[in-house]
């Protein structure tokens, strides 16, 4: 049965960049801002993203959530975070990501200078799982970085185009949490709970 002209316009209306309910784009773009500032007041783009990617990696380690709920892929540059690539580049919550960042090509530079104050959607615990990794990974290059994430994040599937998902069961596998399938299903059970909320 051929969908109806009202499906098929929804269809098209569809935003392709549109992020999974629960994502949580003011937090992203604080932590985006915060990495940048520490990284002279500007940091390339492939480095930041490697920083968010490893920000969720250690909240879920953690925490057993990731920190701003996001999606990610295996990509030819390693683990992303899809939602916060697309806020850098400016394909969802423009009004939220431009309060905070800005880009110029493969350069990502700071709005305003933040205080810890300013960033308050993160939590102190995230914050301090922030500066860790800033402390062990913020001298390193982009490269370097990269080649990190290929080597010590098992999730990760190397592929030469395009990309192919890395699921939240497939991250709690790798760190070797105990029951990877369980905390999973309880971090789908928030996004049904944000659903709702959010229809």
């Amino acid at each position: 049965m051929p969908p109806s002209r009202n499906s098929a316009l929804t269809m098209e209306l569809k935003d392709p960049f549109a992020p999974l309910v629960g994502f949580d784009s003011r937090k992203a773009a604080q932590v985006a801002s915060y990495f940048a500032l520490r990284n002279n007041g500007k940091i390339e783009k492939l480095k930041l993203i490697k920083l968010m990617y490893l920000a969720e990696r250690e909240s879920m380690i953690r925490h057993d959530h990731p920190m701003f709920y996001d999606e990610y892929y295996s990509m030819k540059d390693g683990p992303v975070c899809s939602s916060v690539l697309n806020g850098i580049n400016g394909n969802i919550d423009r009004s939220i990501w431009n309060e905070y960042v800005a880009h110029n090509g493969n350069i990502v530079i700071p709005v305003k200078r933040l205080s810890r104050d300013d960033m308050d959607e993160v939590s102190p615990a995230e914050y301090a799982i922030l500066e860790e990794l800033w402390e062990k990974f913020g001298r390193m290059s982009a490269s370097r970085i990269r080649g990190y994430t290929h080597d010590h994040c098992p999730e990760y599937r190397e592929v030469t185009s395009g990309r192919l998902p890395i699921t939240y069961e497939d991250v709690f596998k790798a760190v070797g949490k105990k029951d990877p399938s369980g905390i999973a299903s309880a971090i789908s059970e928030f996004r049904k709970l944000e659903a709702m909320f959010h229809t």
